[in-house]
């Protein structure tokens, strides 16, 4: 098979090194590939901000139905890590998927090319576990950071509870929502009398039926 409907599959996640992976970088060495091979993109796929490690990109799943559908026989990356950092699913897609389907798998950087026979050789599963330990490894240290940042009194969730606000100044830090203090203060208090949610809620809603109409 000499005429190749290729694409290049493109992705990038916050875990990622964004000078490296950038978007821009991987579809440079991937075109260049595809100039020197003389080769025919026909369609490019990029899933922007999703995890290595996620089953589902939107993307990602474009791009196997296009397969699925003999849109497209040849896909493109700049390294295995893009297509998938999970190492179970770097064997499904490179032993069982692209072959089943007579897809050509290029990883340019790392100079795997399952060629017209479709095969790939065994190294590819010991870069699957290693693009899925660092993802791992990556999620430990930052959940290392972040409980050290606990200890030490510091909030670091990305919401706060109704009736505070993170300081402008210290987004660690959370204080009191001066705006809807008073409403804080009238459910904590109707609360304490005996109310129940619903009766609270409807109290609530009732006042600001009343305030809409003064406006």
């Amino acid at each position: 098979m000499n005429n190749y409907k290729a694409c290049v599959y493109m992705r990038l996640s916050k875990e990622d090194n964004k000078e490296n992976n950038s978007i821009e970088a991987q579809k440079a060495i991937a075109f260049k590939y595809a100039e020197e091979h003389q080769i025919t993109i026909v369609k490019e796929y990029v899933d922007n901000g999703y995890s290595g490690m996620l089953d589902s990109r939107p993307a990602f799943n474009e791009m196997i139905i296009d397969i699925l559908n003999r849109k497209v026989n040849m896909v493109i990356v700049k390294d295995l890590s893009r297509l998938t950092r999970d190492k179970n699913k770097t064997g499904y897609y490179t032993e069982i998927f692209f072959p089943d389907n007579d897809v050509r798998f290029v990883s340019v950087t790392e100079m795997i090319d399952s060629g017209e026979r479709y095969e790939i050789d065994d190294t590819i599963m010991l870069r699957g576990m290693m693009n899925q330990h660092y993802v791992e490894d990556v999620s430990k240290k930052i959940k290392g950071v972040l409980d050290n940042y606990k200890k030490q009194g510091k909030y670091v969730e990305h919401y706060v509870p109704y009736g505070y606000k993170k300081d402008e100044e210290d987004k660690y830090k959370v204080i009191i929502d001066e705006k809807v203090a008073d409403n804080v203060r009238l459910i904590f208090n109707m609360y304490e009398q005996g109310f129940t949610q619903s009766n609270i809620a409807k109290c609530l809603n009732e006042m600001r039926r009343k305030n809409s109409k003064r406006v």
